[in-house]
């Protein structure tokens, strides 16, 4: 079934398109839920809530083709609600954590690991970049999720790239 129609039957009260609806999402919540807290039972809890709250609020959504767009933007102040309650912020920055040693044929070599970079960026900057490369949104959308600019998100992620690739030469420099 073409998910517009899913969209609009759960606009309408629809339950089980409601529900086709999350399954088709569901990963996608939960590698957003992820990049943003790190830890699998805070993941949980995040998409549950986000879930939740589509599901009691999806009347509200107005036109079907923002669907992705308006999940997003739960998830994300789901997200930042849980981690602001749960008073999960680094206090202090571990700057190897980015970096991984692998023993390849008998030679250690170092590796970035993407993910924990983007963690190290500041939020508004690793939301921009989590939406745009790991979520394959437009700029246009990711404007609307955020409520920013559009001129201000393309410099949040040309922001953030410069920052990841400044981390990224650093990490090879301690080869």
């Amino acid at each position: 079934m073409e998910e517009v129609i899913l969209i609009k039957r759960a606009i309408e009260g629809n339950r089980q398109a409601f529900e086709e609806l999350m399954n088709i999402y569901f990963d996608r919540l939960c590698k957003e839920a992820y990049m943003r807290c790190k830890y699998e039972e805070d993941v949980k809890e995040i998409v549950q809530e986000t879930i939740y709250k589509a599901y009691r609020n999806i009347s509200s959504l107005k036109e079907p083709q923002y669907f992705k767009t308006w999940l997003s933007r739960i998830l994300i102040n789901v997200a930042n609600d849980y981690l602001r309650k749960k008073g999960m912020v680094d206090l202090e920055l571990d700057e190897k954590a980015y970096i991984k040693e692998v023993v390849v044929e008998d030679r250690v070599e170092i590796k970035i690991d993407l993910y924990n970079a983007i963690d190290t960026l500041e939020d508004k900057y690793k939301d921009a970049i989590i939406l745009r490369y790991i979520n394959d949104l437009k700029i246009e959308d990711i404007s609307k999720i955020l409520d920013r600019p559009i001129n201000t998100i393309k410099t949040h992620l040309r922001k953030a790239l410069k920052d990841m690739k400044k981390l990224l030469k650093e990490g090879y420099l301690n080869e």
